[in-house]
């Protein structure tokens, strides 16, 4: 079998291994049940993301599970599998250079980035829009930043962006 054909099998298991992973450490947020009710804690949100990337995960392990029994893929040339593990490895390096950019960059610059570069990795090379992509990392970076700062009080990692606004 080869990587093009399981690689939604793949990625399942692994996205649900990270779930599991993710879920363990959001369990270890601190609180402070005294001057937090138990419903909007820090750990709340972080949870429910990890029981919906958990769903999703098995989800997508079935699908393929399925689609693996059910239908004969089709050879595809190595190109395309060489084009789908370069994308992949862009992932990996984007998010871990998203993780440690964060704490110089803070929240903001750092996600807008992030989204940017991952949109641009997995588009096709005909639908890459770099101005579309552009306007939905702003709008999701700060559609986020409002619904944790403001709706939830919760601090997200603070960098240049967010001293120059005050928050």
């Amino acid at each position: 079998m080869s990587f093009k054909k399981c690689r939604d099998l793949i990625l399942g298991i692994v996205m649900l291994a990270l779930s599991a992973f993710y879920l363990y450490f959001a369990q270890q947020i601190k609180t402070r049940p005294k001057l937090t009710p138990s419903y909007a804690s820090a750990r709340v949100l972080p949870t429910l993301l990890g029981i919906l990337l958990a769903i999703l995960s098995v989800a997508l392990i079935v699908l393929s599970v399925k689609k693996l029994k059910t239908t004969e893929a089709q050879e595809t040339s190595k190109g395309s599998s060489r084009e789908d593990l370069i994308s992949v490895a862009l992932t990996i390096a984007v998010i871990i250079a998203y993780i440690f950019v964060m704490d110089m960059t803070g929240f903001i610059l750092a996600t807008m980035l992030y989204l940017f570069c991952q949109m641009m990795i997995l588009a096709p090379k005909e639908k890459r829009n770099p101005g579309l992509f552009a306007i939905v990392s702003v709008i999701f970076t700060v559609v986020v930043f409002v619904a944790f700062r403001i709706g939830l009080k919760q601090l997200l990692p603070r960098g240049i962006i967010e001293s120059l606004i005050g928050f």
